[in-house]
């Protein structure tokens, strides 16, 4: 139990470590992370959009939130506050994409798109 509330805090104390203006950039970004300047950001829609240029890339690449089972936010529901009902609704989110969207991206790169992709987030709801 110890050891999930300081992989929580952890988990909190990691998001608020960056700085960055986020200018003009429309991102969804989890409660208390701020975006590192060093960051750059993917463009995933070379998946579904052939005319765009595959893009080389490794999970750590898409990394912005940690692997926390649903039980795990369940139980930490009260002391996570507004990054639980971040994750609820990105869950909500992921939950009503269709099996083709799920097929093409695996849930790590639709949580990137969530979070940094605001366009293609759209559009994925639109394929059946």
């Amino acid at each position: 139990m110890k050891i999930y509330l300081s992989f929580v805090l952890c988990l909190l104390a990691y998001f608020s470590c960056f700085s960055q203006k986020i200018s003009e950039k429309n991102y969804n970004l989890p409660p208390g992370y701020v975006l590192s300047s060093k960051r750059t950001i993917l463009d995933l829609s070379f998946k579904i959009d052939k005319t765009k240029p595959m893009l080389n890339y490794d999970s750590k690449d898409l990394k912005v939130l940690k692997n926390l089972s649903s039980e795990q936010v369940e139980e930490y529901k009260d002391k996570l506050g507004d990054y639980y009902f971040y994750y609820k609704e990105g869950i909500a989110y992921i939950n009503t994409l269709s099996n083709k969207v799920k097929d093409i991206y695996t849930i790590e790169e639709i949580w990137y798109i969530y979070i940094f992709d605001q366009k293609l987030k759209d559009k994925l709801l639109t394929i059946k």
